[in-house]
C-alpha cells in the first residue's frame, strides 16, 4: 500500500531516467549543438588513409609477391596503368567520402540536433507541469492510496476501489476530484 505521492513518484521515475539518458549524450560543458558521437574531421580514432584496410601489410605483401616473381617494379604490379588508376580512384573516393561525411554531420548538427533539443525541452516542460499537478493532488487528497500489487486506488479506511487502468494518465486535478467522489 502506497500513498498517492509515492505512486506518482514511481510513475515519474521512468520519465526522469529517460530525460537523464537523453542528456547524457551531450558532453559536459559543451555547447547545446555539440553531441558526443559527432566527431571532427581530424579525429584520432579514424584513419583516413587506411579506410579499406590496405595498410602496411598490403604494401609488404605486394612487394613480396613482386620479388617472388623476380620482378623489380617497386610493387606496382603487372599493369602500371591499372595501379595508378586504382590509386587515383581510391584517393578520389576517399576525398568524396570524407566530404559527404562532413556534409551529413553538418546537416545533423544544424537540423536534427536543434529539433531534438526543442522536443526534449517541450517534453521536460510538460513533465514539470504534470509534476506540479500531481503535487497539488497529493496535497488536496492525502488520504488517497494505491496498491501497486493489485493495481487499484482507494481511500484510506474506505471500502471502494478503482482500477488504475481506468484512470487516464497523466492525472489532472479534475480527474482526481472525480476519482475521490467515486470512492466516497
Amino acid at each position: 500500500m502506497r500513498t498517492v505521492r509515492e505512486l506518482f513518484d514511481l510513475m515519474n521515475g521512468a520519465r526522469e531516467q529517460a530525460f537523464q539518458r537523453i542528456n547524457q549524450f551531450r558532453q559536459p560543458g559543451s555547447a547545446p549543438g555539440q553531441w558526443q558521437g559527432a566527431g571532427s574531421a581530424d579525429d584520432d580514432d579514424y584513419d583516413h588513409y587506411n579506410v579499406e584496410g590496405y595498410g602496411q601489410s598490403y604494401r609488404n605483401r605486394t612487394r613480396n609477391q613482386s620479388r617472388d616473381r623476380g620482378d623489380f617494379d617497386f610493387g606496382l604490379g603487372d599493369n602500371l596503368g591499372e595501379d595508378i588508376g586504382g590509386a587515383v580512384l581510391g584517393a578520389a573516393f576517399g576525398i568524396a567520402g570524407r566530404a559527404f561525411g562532413r556534409k551529413m554531420k553538418k546537416a545533423f548538427e544544424d537540423k536534427v540536433v536543434p529539433a531534438m533539443q526543442a522536443k526534449a525541452a517541450q517534453a521536460q516542460g510538460q513533465f514539470e507541469q504534470q509534476k506540479a499537478e500531481q503535487d497539488a493532488i497529493a496535497a488536496r487528497y492525502p488520504e488517497l492510496r494505491a496498491c501497486t500489487k493489485d493495481q487499484v486506488v482507494f481511500l484510506d479506511g474506505g471500502t471502494k476501489t478503482i482500477p488504475v487502468s481506468e484512470i487516464k494518465m497523466p492525472v489532472t486535478m479534475a480527474q482526481a476530484d472525480g476519482v475521490v467522489a467515486r470512492l466516497r
